[in-house]
């Protein structure tokens, strides 16, 4: 005898469709979270080689660190920064952090783009500079000079800090933006981090993500 083939019914369609898409909404978010520690490791990856630039330019220079006008994108920006690493570097890609784009609604000139690159906006703060804070991008401040007007004076760095080879190896040499902890309540942390969490280049070279509070950390 011949069988006829049973066909599915819609309900059981229905079904299977409901089942994907449930597997699919518990799968997402793993998935960018992956992608974010990803973006997490490639950040590391761009201080570990920026601060082995900073060295090898100390070497060149007296054991003096390179030196920027302010830590922070500011009027000035970080061109100066970014003359002195650039022949230790060839690479301006590693001067931008991938997880950038997400705090480029109030952070724009820390996002890689071609105006940003001309320009010496890059996404990372620097903490040798030889200007006083309070001269940084008069007017109202801004999230992309927070770290000038903000971070380092409530952490009693009113003035210069000109960093050589002599200081103490846990002292902070590049971080990400985006430190505050109160830029919490706009929904955007980087590498998917909370209260402030960072990559920190510390000035013996090493690089470690910071879990907790920037504020009570820096030195």
């Amino acid at each position: 005898m011949r069988h006829a083939r049973r066909a599915f019914t819609l309900i059981e369609l229905l079904v299977v469709i409901a089942i994907i898409a449930i597997l699919a909404a518990m799968l997402f978010p793993v998935f960018a979270r992956a992608r974010e520690s990803a973006r997490k490791t490639t950040c590391a990856s761009n201080l570990r080689q920026l601060g082995l630039a900073a060295h090898m330019y100390a070497q060149d220079a007296d054991e003096y660190l390179p030196c920027d006008y302010y830590p922070c994108n500011s009027s000035t920006t970080h061109m100066r920064l970014v003359n002195q690493l650039n022949p230790y570097t060839k690479n301006r890609q590693i001067m931008y952090c991938p997880s950038a784009p997400a705090i480029g609604t109030w952070m724009p000139d820390f996002v890689e783009t071609d105006a940003n690159k001309a320009a010496g906006n890059i996404s990372y703060y620097y903490y040798s500079f030889d200007r006083r804070l309070n001269t940084v991008t008069p007017g109202n401040p801004s999230f992309s000079t927070w770290i000038a007007w903000g971070f380092l004076p409530g952490r009693g760095v009113p003035g210069p800090r000109v960093m050589t080879e002599i200081w103490d190896s846990d002292c902070w040499l590049f971080t990400d933006g985006w430190c505050r902890m109160t830029r919490e309540q706009y929904g955007v942390t980087l590498h998917e981090s909370h209260n402030g969490s960072i990559n920190v280049c510390y000035l013996d070279g090493h690089v470690k993500f910071q879990g907790g509070p920037a504020q009570l950390v820096f030195k």
